[in-house]
């Protein structure tokens, strides 16, 4: 059976191929695309990108070139098919390749942000389909700031999305790799709700000093998309 599906990046004419068998993009790989700031000329560099939807997003947004990297051969396929249909050939490149690979692949400070969607869990019930995207099997959080601060030039960014519960084990592996944590973003539901996401910008050199935004709440009471979220999604 066929699995195989084109979808629709929101905010951008881009489509992208994805694969109901494997983890396909989701409203947190839409706000963390959007969140980071994106210097002229911006080389990137997305750790465990899987279909791209970030790398190809960030195109959009006017990155001049961007590595995806995903250990999943089949997910880069399609990957490297997105890229061929949206003719972005000359500015987004799908590689597979263990992120913990890269310092033997890449040159080390080369990117002027890298960004990222790590697994959220490490113990728990694990899912059955695309289990290495959403729990920590092999590659740990700390993997990935490590490949980070390799890969990002000295005052460059770290970007990305965890779990509330990580917090405090995302600022402490920013100190010990020299990634200063700089821009924050709770993510919530709904205004009532706790927050189920956090988004932050580390800098790679970076003195004190922090800038905690205001919360993104996604629904209205009405269950209709906040304004947070239509700026997010590219539709206002």
């Amino acid at each position: 059976m066929n699995t195989k599906r084109l979808d629709s990046l929101p905010g951008c004419n881009y489509q992208i191929w994805q694969d109901a068998k494997e983890f396909s993009f989701t409203t947190d790989a839409v706000f963390l695309a959007a969140f980071p700031h994106l210097v002229t000329r911006a080389r990137v560099l997305e750790l465990g990108a899987g279909t791209g939807a970030i790398s190809m997003l960030l195109a959009a947004r006017g990155a001049t070139h961007v590595v995806g990297v995903d250990n999943n051969p089949h997910v880069v396929d399609l990957f490297k098919e997105s890229i061929t249909a949206n003719k972005l050939e000359d500015r987004v490149e799908g590689m597979c390749c263990d992120i913990r690979q890269l310092t033997n692949k890449l040159k080390a400070e080369s990117f002027d942000l890298v960004i990222a969607n790590p697994p959220y869990r490490i113990g728990g019930k694990r899912r059955i389909i695309a289990t290495g995207a959403c729990h920590e099997v092999d590659v740990t959080l700390e993997n990935f700031f490590q490949v980070a601060a390799y890969m990002v030039k000295y005052r460059g960014r770290f970007a990305l999305v965890q779990l509330p519960e990580r917090f405090s084990e995302a600022v402490l592996l920013g100190q010990k790799y020299d990634l200063e944590l700089k821009r924050l973003q709770w993510v919530h539901s709904f205004v009532s709700k706790k927050a189920w996401i956090f988004l932050a910008e580390f800098a790679k050199g970076g003195g004190p000093g922090l800038d905690v935004l205001p919360p993104l709440i996604m629904y209205n009471n009405d269950g209709t998309y906040s304004q947070d979220t239509l700026k997010y999604y590219g539709m206002l």
